[in-house]
């Protein structure tokens, strides 16, 4: 039940890292809430993989269990390198 509900948890943050668009180069609040969000998916993502470790390794769930928190964890960082490539600091920031 504790791994669903952190894949769940992933899932909402993946989506509102995935999701939300800047209006343009200036927007920096929302360029910094994207970042922290796919910096947030990528630790859960992590602490739910290393979660889920345990069971999978005991043989009491299968290996596609493992799945979901590596996809999260791609996505963050995909997202991130994608914010930080299209959208990077200028002289003033």
């Amino acid at each position: 039940m504790l791994l669903i509900l952190a894949n769940l948890l992933n899932a909402y943050i993946a989506y509102a890292a995935l999701m939300t668009q800047p209006q343009g180069t200036w927007d920096d609040h929302t360029l910094t809430g994207i970042g922290f969000a796919s910096g947030l998916l990528i630790t859960l993502s992590i602490i739910t993989a290393l979660l889920t470790l345990v069971p999978v390794r005991r043989r009491n769930l299968s290996y596609w269990w493992l799945a979901p928190p590596l996809i999260f964890l791609v996505a963050g960082a995909a997202r991130l390198q994608y914010i930080e490539h299209t959208y990077p600091v200028g002289h003033g920031g």
